[in-house]
């Protein structure tokens, strides 16, 4: 295709921009990345899957620049000029990568150009919103803007260590419902607790009831079994498209 656009008299360069991002892509692992507000517990999630805590987490921000999770024999960080990648010997990582990303708010005021664009290259995105503030307005707001870029959307409730089973059972319709409203399809929404999943992975062996408790059996499931090879293939080769 390149070399076809190449031979087009006066095509605009944004357009063979775009080829070049859409190679470019292909020849990367299949990436979910997640998003979301600051302190929402991303950062958190990716170390439960990963059991153990390999990115920061506190109450202020702690992620300023993109980190790409990727398998490696050891941990390591290998900075460069706009993301960071950090090796981990998961099992989990030899079928995606997983990527962490500052808080929305920086990204769609026009602050972090480098996430909006490595937004278009993610596979599937995943949605991150705290149980006590799920579908507020500015989360609606960010599922909106997201739309724009034709990706797969998963809505992730953090933190559902904090409800009882009838909360959990009616935030979740509510979430449903507030997703369709603003995606115009059914959404996928995962209920989780990243607390309660890292208490589960640094048992030995995993304390298994624990796990299906956090919701993370669900997304481990959908890593492992859902996204089986033609399934990731078939959406790696739709992302340039989209």
């Amino acid at each position: 295709m390149i070399d076809t656009l190449g031979k087009v008299d006066g095509l605009p360069a944004d357009q063979m921009d775009q080829a070049r991002d859409a190679l470019f892509h292909a020849d990367n692992p299949f990436l979910i990345v997640l998003v979301g507000a600051f302190n929402t517990g991303k950062s958190s999630i990716v170390n439960a899957l990963l059991g153990e805590a390999v990115l920061g987490v506190g109450p202020t921000p702690t992620t300023d620049r993109i980190i790409i999770m990727r398998q490696g024999p050891s941990v390591q960080r290998v900075a460069s000029a706009e993301v960071d990648t950090v090796f981990h010997p998961s099992p989990l990582l030899e079928r995606v990568s997983l990527v962490d990303t500052p808080g929305l708010e920086s990204i769609f005021t026009g602050h972090d150009e480098t996430t909006r664009r490595f937004l278009h290259r993610a596979d599937i995105v995943l949605l991150v919103m705290l149980a006590t503030q799920a579908m507020s307005q500015s989360n609606s707001e960010y599922l909106q803007a997201l739309r724009t870029y034709g990706k797969r959307i998963i809505l992730v409730v953090n933190q559902i260590d904090l409800l009882d089973s009838e909360e959990r059972a009616t935030l979740k319709n509510f979430v449903i419902q507030q997703g369709k409203a603003q995606l115009g399809a059914m959404p996928e929404v995962w209920m989780v607790s990243a607390k309660l999943a890292m208490q589960a992975a640094q048992k030995t062996p995993r304390d298994p009831a624990l796990w299906d408790d956090s919701g993370f059996a669900q997304i481990e499931s959908f890593i492992t079994d859902a996204l089986s090879d033609s399934a990731r293939v078939r959406q790696k080769l739709e992302t340039p498209l989209q």
